[in-house]
């Protein structure tokens, strides 16, 4: 009989449960293996082709930051994509650091030679959105080394690259403080442009906190950030009933 290879889709049978919940997670574990999905997989381009980084939810629903080596990403990249699950094997634990955390979990993973990929079964198709409160960002309640899910409705839209005014009108707010691709500006415009009808509900997952003169100011965090337009889930329901109330 035939080994499965990596790129086979393993049963609960072939793999063992010996898997580690996010939350039992420590850096002096070794040879380790956790069941996850992948949430989000992006590149940030100070890195280049060096590193690819996701996001994981573990069968709890628990996330951590995930950063594989670009080989690895390479040698299992028809697995490596958003929406699988997957069985990540032999990683390396390290403390999570650093002002750009897409997870408060207090550790993220790193790969190593030995790391290896699973592809299993889906066992949740779930989005899971952890959406923060509006007041509790004005308010400065939130850490700004976070990332944050947010949901709202959008008022306004401005490109401020085509304007020498600063004037902030609108709920969500970009800046281009920080360098990044315009194509990534010019991709949400374009999406904006498909919206009809009286009302838009935007979903900004793993937006970046940014504190300007005073100001907290949700905007993109690399390539991670991703918006949903209209997306229908639980909250955005209960939005779109409110909004349509008034």
């Amino acid at each position: 009989m035939s080994q499965n290879s990596s790129h086979d889709i393993t049963s609960d049978v072939d793999q063992p449960d010996v898997c580690v919940d996010f939350a039992d997670l420590g850096p002096s574990m070794v040879t380790m293996r956790v069941k996850v999905r992948i949430i989000r997989r992006f590149v940030c381009p100070a890195y280049g082709a060096r590193f690819v980084e996701f996001v994981l939810e573990d069968p709890k629903g628990q996330k951590i930051h995930a950063v594989i080596g670009g080989d690895v990403a390479q040698r299992f990249s028809s697995i490596l994509i958003e929406g699988n699950c997957i069985i990540l094997s032999d990683f390396v634990v390290r403390m999570a650091l650093g002002r750009f955390r897409p997870s408060s979990h207090r550790f993220r993973l790193g790969s190593n030679a030995l790391t290896s990929v699973n592809l299993i079964r889906p066992f949740s198709q779930s989005d899971n959105f952890h959406f923060a409160k509006f007041s509790d960002i004005k308010e400065g309640h939130l850490n700004p080394c976070f990332c944050v899910d947010l949901i709202g409705r959008l008022l306004v839209t401005f490109d401020f690259r085509r304007s020498e005014s600063n004037r902030v009108n609108h709920r969500f707010f970009f800046s281009d403080e920080r360098p990044k691709p315009d194509v990534f500006v010019d991709s949400f415009m374009n999406e904006r442009k498909k919206w009809i009808g009286d009302f838009q509900i935007l979903i900004v997952i793993f937006a970046k906190l940014e504190v300007i003169e005073g100001n907290v100011t949700a905007t993109t965090a690399c390539t991670c950030t991703q918006f949903f337009f209209d997306h229908e889930c639980p909250e955005f329901l209960v939005m779109r009933r409110f909004f349509t109330r008034k």
